[in-house]
Parts: C-alpha cells; structure tokens; sequence
C-alpha cells in the first residue's frame, strides 16, 4: 500500500467517526438513548481506534523511513 493510500484510509477512518458521533448526538437529541445510538456510538468507537492505531503505524513507518 502507497503511502498516500494510508494516509487517505487514516482520514477516512477518522471521518467515519465523525459521522457516526454526528448521528448519535442527533438520535439522543431527538429520541433518547436506545439501540441505534449505542450502535452508532459502538461503531465510531470502533473508527476512532482504527484510525488511531493506523496512525500511529504510519508514524513509526515515517520516522523509521528518515532514519535509513
């Protein structure tokens, strides 16, 4: 994988994330806390770690690169 394509898999990881906070704030404001919000809260749980890992992955790679 390009280190582009990483990158692009990073945020999209992290927009994900986003969009799903964005959908569980809405369905607690409109509806209260039920099944659809813990899932949208478990799924951009779920992103945000992704993204993060992956990032810190990227991180080590890029400074690995440097320093060869």
């Amino acid at each position: 994988m390009s280190k582009n394509g990483f990158l692009s898999q990073i945020i999209f990881n992290y927009l994900l994330a986003a969009i799903f906070i964005w959908f569980a704030i809405d369905f607690v404001s409109t509806s209260g806390w039920g099944f659809f919000t813990i899932l949208c809260v478990l799924i951009a749980t779920n992103d945000f770690v992704r993204g993060t890992k992956m990032l810190q992955i990227f991180i080590q790679i890029s400074k690995n690169n440097k320093s060869n």
